[in-house]
């Protein structure tokens, strides 16, 4: 799907006509730093727009931040900010200061977890960006498959960024009917809207319909059984525990021995051979809600 993301440097922006250019999406700058006065001064016309125009839209908030602590202190002002408002793609972490990007992969983990972990408690989809080269080199595996990523990465017909990711940037000179001069161009590759909705994030709130209210044993999943599961879906070491161990990258997995576990959930492998074989920490990947089965 075709995106933009905006901030102040775009001015005004006319949302009927990029919505009518064909853009399918948005992601606007809520704020920067750890003061309320940084708001962005076009957030709430740029809210107000794509919301009266149909326009699904995502915050990001630019960070300046160079500890934890830091981090923590702009995620309550960019809350504060996003408070009230619904959002149909996730919040994202916007860190990409030279002098930040400096400290290094340990430094920065740290950085952008106490961030994420902050927005994520107060129940939104939340995400990080930056360049493909500082993602991969600033930032672990386990953060980058933990959260949603969007990666910028110009000058190429296809990115090559080394991981999971939801939105790429492409360029930062793109044409788009409603906005004078240049504007940052995307392309996402995951239905955020549905998993945020369904989940109940961003300011919408569950709906239980009578498919969703349904026991997870109400549909039986067989042993040895293809299963196509989204990125982002959140991975349990075990039947009961509710913090997640990770986020799995989208693709096809295998029911392990279809044998349905409490809370919902399947243990599942990555290959169809792997299926019923022992010991079980080998060849169990982890386990996931059936719900998320496609």
């Amino acid at each position: 799907m075709k995106g933009i993301d905006v901030s102040k440097h775009q001015g005004t922006v006319n949302w009927s006509h990029v919505k009518a250019d064909g853009v399918k999406f948005a992601i606007i700058r809520a704020g920067y730093g750890k003061q309320a006065s940084q708001k962005d001064a076009q957030f709430e016309n740029n809210y107000a727009g794509c919301k009266s125009n149909g326009v699904p839209v995502g915050v990001y908030w630019y960070s300046y931040a160079t500890t934890p602590d830091e981090a923590r202190k702009e995620a309550a002002v960019c809350l504060s900010v996003i408070k009230g408002k619904t959002f149909e793609y996730p919040v994202y972490f916007d860190i990409e200061e030279p002098s930040v990007l400096a400290k290094g992969k340990a430094a920065c983990t740290a950085i952008a977890k106490a961030f994420l972990e902050t927005v994520e408690k107060a129940g939104y989809f939340v995400g990080i960006y930056s360049s493909k080269s500082h993602l991969e080199s600033c930032f672990t595996e386990e953060l980058r498959t933990r959260y949603a990523v969007w990666v910028a990465h110009y000058g190429v017909e296809k990115t090559t960024y080394h991981g999971q990711c939801g939105i790429w940037q492409k360029s930062s000179t793109g044409k788009v009917y409603g906005i004078s001069g240049n504007v940052d161009v995307n392309e996402c590759y995951v239905d955020y809207p549905a998993a945020i909705k369904k989940k109940g994030l961003n300011g919408f709130k569950t709906v239980q319909t009578a498919a969703t209210a349904k026991p997870a044993q109400a549909k039986s999943w067989k042993k040895g059984q293809a299963v196509h599961i989204g990125s982002n879906v959140p991975l349990f070491a075990n039947e009961t525990t509710t913090t997640p161990a990770a986020r799995l990258t989208a693709g096809t997995y295998y029911i392990y021995d279809g044998v349905p576990c409490k809370l919902g959930r399947y243990r599942i492998t990555t290959t169809a051979a792997n299926c019923g074989r022992t010991p079980v920490g080998k060849f169990v990947t982890g386990y996931v809600s059936w719900d998320n089965f496609k």
